[in-house]
């Protein structure tokens, strides 16, 4: 039965031999800490458990967050169309209130006379 260090212990203080002797090699490490907390297999199971949920809801917050921004590029797109087909609708308006049976017809031109003599500048 091994015993097992619950406390920091440095082998730098010992001579080579002592630490060829022990079992220690050379480019290892030279410190022990075994935590005198122990988690159990069922604790271990929990605590996977518990991160893959976490890691479930993030992921779940992720695609919503990405599926509201999929609505509101929509909703915005809508807003777009319809500006532009009332845009062309006012373009047409303005054509027929331009147009030119509409200006003879008018009320300021039908009052007009037309000039009697005409004389063009030389």
């Amino acid at each position: 039965m091994t015993r097992q260090r619950t406390e920091f212990v440095s082998m730098r203080g010992r001579s080579h031999s002592a630490a060829g002797a022990s079992g220690w090699n050379r480019n290892q490490n030279l410190t022990a800490y075994i935590s005198p907390v122990k988690l159990g297999p069922i604790s271990h199971t929990v605590l996977i458990v518990l991160l893959i949920a976490f890691l479930g809801l993030l992921y779940l917050t992720q695609l919503t967050k990405t599926s509201t921004f999929g609505y509101e590029m929509n909703d915005i797109n809508q807003a777009r169309e319809q500006l532009a087909a009332e845009q062309d609708d006012l373009k047409i308006e303005n054509a027929r209130l331009q147009s030119l049976t509409r200006i003879q017809n008018s009320t300021v031109a039908t009052t007009m006379s037309n000039p009697v003599d005409v004389a063009y500048a030389e």
